[in-house]
């Protein structure tokens, strides 16, 4: 009886466990119909409720790494096959997958491990293979990838892969020929499929870029190429997003923004949401004049990035080019209160230089807050600006309202008995003044620069950026910030320039002395700006440099260290404004760069030639008028002492001065 009792029973539990292993096993197949169907997130609950049931379950533990793999959530990935990998360590399918997720974590030390690891167990893996080619790939070690790729080929002639993968391989190493040979013929062997369709589709964009400067029937036809290669892509596949990436790509290069706007609606309206679709459909909107469209589509870029330092710029543009007359404009105030907050932190870090830059454009952004026009009068102060400091404690006084106008008056009051010792009371002359009608007005030297708008990616076709015509809000960002450098006036060029020499013919119309132009990389982590600083005159290279910034605030950094740069390569000249005996006062101060002792050549206008070789002005001393040692200076003039050359002083007010650099100061023995 207790035997008969005994059977039942284990009949009934292996009946439960049987049914119970039958419920798992069909929620493990509804799991593989999810991922098959590409909802992933589906996938991955059915797969982590079975493990809850069955924690050993080892096809569920693959599927779950490889579905959390498919969307991008690497880290969960990684521990859920390293814990399969401890369940069976010689299982080449989880060898492979594992090396699969470690390439995309970009541990490529590891995942090499891993692949040698799964080759010794089944050296004709060819999964193994192709894992060992992508990373070689991922590596940018494209000459090993087209071995073991070629290799495969020999094995399976007909993969179509394969031959994509051989394409993007030579098109990485710049044999854009051979690239298109292979992905021709992946399409060849599979046109059904809209991959075969983008990939060829990508290389004809990148041939149209490559031809563009030098041959643009050739370009537009590879433009059109690649259009229709990326349509007929997405007739196959309406789901697929990649087409509609290359569309945009094409008619924004093209400058086909109404085109590019239909491609970038249609990635908004499947569900892209990411800070650089909205920035790209921002400037297609800016390029047509659509500022209101473009203005929410750059603030919708900046809520999904905060840190975007190139949607803030170009939405700060709009709202000021909007909001002209509205000077209490919401989005002013905060888009203001953003670079106060800067610029009291790189304050409280003595980081001066920057830090003025974000109070101006707080005060440029709401100018009539009169805490912030203080703050940076204050700032002012603090740096030893006394007169510049008066002249916005006055504007305060004349353009804000609810202000203390009796503590201002007290503080101008103040400071305007400091300021009547100084250089420009003693020689009543007044230093900030524009207007020459004005009782004190000097006038003002300045060197004429272009920044145009041309900093090209230096690996073309490949564009190495995330913004796309970073080119352009890098040269206004830059023209802003030399605003407010006194050597220099920067003048304005519209539009593009792709070739040297429509950069010289540019620069010679404008009349400038120099002009900038360069090229640009831009990563998630860095930028690189390579620049050339050339002569207006014959359009040789003066000076050339680079910069590298990373982190937080890369392109402003990078911004401010150029014009730092560019303020150092321009000569330092002006004009003598004053003459008292053998003392000279100068239009050039501190702000210039100008200190005690610094010694200066005094040369009439005409005196002035160029050297046909260089483009700079010969300081020759045997033509010129004297020399001019600095004694004393302010924030815009100096006073000096000179000696006059010949016979007869012919020094006068309004000649030149250069200063002399120690290179270019005769020896003795000249």
């Amino acid at each position: 009886m207790k035997k008969t009792l005994y059977i039942l029973l284990l009949t009934i539990l292996l009946a439960s466990q049987l049914r119970a292993d039958n419920d798992l096993l069909e929620r493990f197949n509804l799991g593989l119909e999810k991922e098959s169907q590409e909802d992933y997130i589906s996938a991955i609950y059915i797969y982590q409720d079975i493990l809850k049931a069955n924690r050993y379950f080892l096809d569920v533990k693959i599927a779950l790494a490889r579905s959390l793999y498919k969307t991008g959530d690497l880290k969960e990935s990684e521990k859920v096959i390293r814990d399969a990998l401890e369940q069976d360590g010689k299982n080449v399918h989880i060898l492979n997958l594992m090396g699969r997720i470690l390439i995309a974590l970009k541990n490529y030390k590891e995942a090499e491990q891993i692949f040698m690891r799964a080759l010794e167990i089944e050296p004709i893996n060819i999964e193994t293979r192709y894992g060992i080619a992508d990373l070689y790939r991922s590596q940018e070690k494209y000459k090993k990838a087209i071995e073991i790729y070629n290799e495969l080929l020999k094995l399976y002639p007909q993969d179509v892969w394969t031959y994509i993968h051989l394409g993007s391989s030579y098109s990485e190493l710049g044999e854009y020929t051979k690239a298109g040979g292979f992905f021709r013929k992946a399409l060849s062997l599979d046109s059904t499929s809209p991959w075969t369709h983008i990939n060829l589709a990508r290389h004809y964009y990148r041939m149209g870029i490559l031809n563009s400067p030098s041959d643009s029937n050739a370009s537009e036809r590879y433009f059109d190429a690649a259009v229709y290669e990326a349509e007929t892509s997405s007739t196959i596949d309406k789901k697929l997003l990649e087409p509609y990436y290359i569309l945009s790509s094409i008619y924004f290069f093209r400058k086909n923004y109404n085109r590019a706007l239909e491609a970038y609606n249609r990635l908004l309206d499947r569900g892209v949401d990411d800070s650089i679709t909205y920035y790209e459909t921002a400037y297609c909107y800016e390029m047509l004049g659509m500022l209101e469209e473009s203005e929410e589509a750059y603030a919708k870029s900046l809520a999904k990035r905060i840190d975007d330092e190139v949607s803030r710029f170009r939405l700060e543009n709009i709202v000021l080019a909007l909001r002209r007359e509205n000077l209490t404009d919401k989005r002013r105030m905060e888009l203001s209160d953003n670079h106060l907050f800067k610029a009291r932190f790189l304050t409280e870090r003595f980081i001066m230089d920057k830090a003025f830059l974000h109070y101006k454009r707080s005060v440029q952004l709401d100018p009539i807050n009169p805490q912030k026009r203080l703050e940076l009068a204050d700032f002012l102060r603090t740096r030893g600006r006394y007169e510049l400091y008066l002249y916005e404690l006055r504007d305060i006084i004349h353009d804000t309202l609810d202000i203390d106008t009796i503590d201002i008056n007290d503080r101008i009051e103040i400071y305007q008995s400091r300021v009547s010792k100084n250089l420009s009371s003693q020689w009543k002359v007044n230093q900030y003044i524009e207007d020459e009608k004005e009782a004190g007005f000097i006038p003002k030297s300045k060197t004429k620069v272009a920044i145009f708008d041309s900093f090209v990616p230096e690996h073309l076709p490949r564009e190495k950026f995330i913004h796309r015509r970073l080119s352009q809000t890098m040269m206004e960002m830059l023209s802003w910030v030399l605003f407010y450098y006194s050597k220099i006036e920067v003048v304005q060029y519209e539009g593009e320039i792709t070739t040297d020499h429509d950069a010289l013919k540019a620069a010679r119309a404008l009349g400038v002395d120099y002009y900038v132009t360069g090229t640009l990389e831009e990563t998630e982590d860095a930028v690189k700006i390579g620049v050339n600083f050339l002569s207006g005159f014959n359009g040789r290279v003066n000076h050339s440099f680079t910069t590298y910034y990373t982190g937080k605030d890369k392109l402003f950094n990078a911004v401010v260290s150029i014009a730092e740069e560019l303020n150092n390569s321009v000569p330092t000249a002006g004009l003598i404004v004053r003459l008292e005996g053998n003392k000279a006062l100068i239009n050039l101060g501190s702000s210039h760069g100008v200190e005690k002792d610094m010694t200066f050549l005094i040369f009439r206008q005409k005196g002035l030639e160029r050297n046909p070789e260089t483009g700079e002005y010969t300081l020759d001393p045997d033509i010129s008028l004297g020399k001019l040692t600095i004694t004393e200076t302010d924030e815009m003039v100096a006073e000096g002492t000179y000696e006059f050359t010949g016979m007869h002083n012919r020094v006068n007010v309004y000649d030149n001065v250069i200063l002399i650099n120690e290179e270019d100061e005769p020896t003795e023995e000249n």
